[in-house]
């Protein structure tokens, strides 16, 4: 039995996105609270990102997007990410 043709789809490409300084802002004008107490956790949320951009083809890839994502979707409820929310160009 003939196995079909296998058919290669390139990776998405995505740009730089600033979540420090987006969460930053939106933290100092919804809550009135210092932002930099959220520091650690911002660069945590910017690094995971950064990793999954360079994911691979693999399980350790596969297995950092799924990470960053649910990161992601914990996220949107307190921080939405729109107009009136947390204002960050998002592309993947």
């Amino acid at each position: 039995m003939d196995r079909p043709p296998c058919i290669a789809i390139p990776f998405k490409q995505t740009s730089e996105v600033d979540w420090v300084r987006a969460i930053k802002r939106y933290i100092s004008i919804q809550y009135q609270e210092d932002p930099e107490a959220y520091s650690e956790d911002c660069m945590r949320l910017h690094r995971m990102r950064q990793d999954m951009r360079g994911a691979g083809p693999d399980k350790t890839g596969r297995d950092l997007i799924y990470r960053y994502y649910s990161h992601l979707e914990t996220l949107e409820p307190r921080f939405p990410v729109n107009e009136q929310g947390v204002k960050v160009a998002f592309k993947w």
